[in-house]
């Protein structure tokens, strides 16, 4: 695998499901592949070094096989076409893997999962919005059993979302979460979705000054009115992201819920001059 910059924050793009204003988001991949691939290319143009796959719900039903191999041929064909013609930066697909309708997606959803986004052609494999220890210990047993089958590993990230009180949505804590995959090797953990930036700041501290591999931070730009309407502005957002970024505490930044290309954009431009020495290679 190319090495990435060692130089930057890594910039991850915002929410697809955000720019879908449809309850079939993740069939999309193979009803109107068209319409995927260019959200894919609007945070591609807003500066996204990482992309997100259209899969989050991909792992739920016999036939998702097939929508996980569509999502990520989609993105690596975009991501491709785009760097072919503004290289030389190195950017990445991210295989986008929720918890589950219900929080609790057993290993045989995981494990299909990860083979037909690894068949699709991801980079690396993101197990997020991540709601207890045993949904992310059943998460990273599918994605093993995968590396066993196809002799070969790629990056795994896990991030999870919390509560108000920064406790996971089981209940459980940052320091048991990390304490139980301390020992595994995934190249990063982090927070995303949740309350909105604004609100994420002492737990990705916490989180931060406890973790010995990179740190991930995509939250949601806040919460919805009404309306459906978010809250946070791509300029807070990303004035908060940077700041983390400046104070050291992460290595990924990017946008969840709400966030756009828009958010997406702000964020690349607000920490493209921050130096970070820790993104070595994937």
């Amino acid at each position: 695998m190319e090495a990435a910059s060692r130089d930057r924050i890594l910039v991850m793009d915002g929410a697809m499901g955000t720019m879908i204003p449809s309850p079939q988001k993740d069939s999309l991949n193979r009803t109107s592949p068209e319409w995927i691939q260019s959200i894919y290319r609007q945070y591609l143009l807003a500066g996204a070094d990482i992309l997100k796959t259209n899969t989050f719900n991909s792992n739920s039903e016999p036939h998702d096989f097939e929508l996980n191999v569509a999502g990520a041929r989609l993105a690596r064909a975009a991501l491709d076409e785009f760097t072919a013609a503004n290289p030389p930066r190195t950017r990445f697909i991210a295989g986008s893997m929720g918890p589950g309708r219900d929080g609790n997606a057993p290993v045989e959803a995981f494990h299909e999962q990860a083979r037909g986004l690894i068949e699709g052609g991801v980079d690396m494999l993101l197990v997020e919005t991540i709601t207890s220890i045993h949904t992310a210990h059943s998460a990273l047993s599918g994605i093993e059993r995968v590396f066993g089958t196809i002799g070969r590993e790629l990056p795994v990230m896990l991030s999870i979302t919390i509560s108000r009180d920064g406790t996971l949505i089981s209940g459980e804590s940052i320091e048991s979460f990390w304490k139980a995959f301390s020992n595994t090797r995934i190249f990063s953990v982090g927070i995303n979705c949740g309350f909105g930036a604004r609100n994420v700041r002492p737990f990705i501290k916490t989180l931060s000054e406890m973790a010995t591999t990179r740190v991930s931070c995509h939250p949601s730009a806040g919460l919805p009115d009404s309306f459906g309407i978010y809250d946070e502005s791509p300029e807070e957002t990303a004035g908060i992201l940077s700041a983390f970024a400046r104070e050291g505490l992460v290595d990924i930044v990017g946008g969840c819920c709400g966030t756009t290309p828009a958010h997406t954009r702000a964020i690349a431009e607000a920490v493209r001059t921050i130096p970070r020495a820790t993104i070595d290679h994937l």
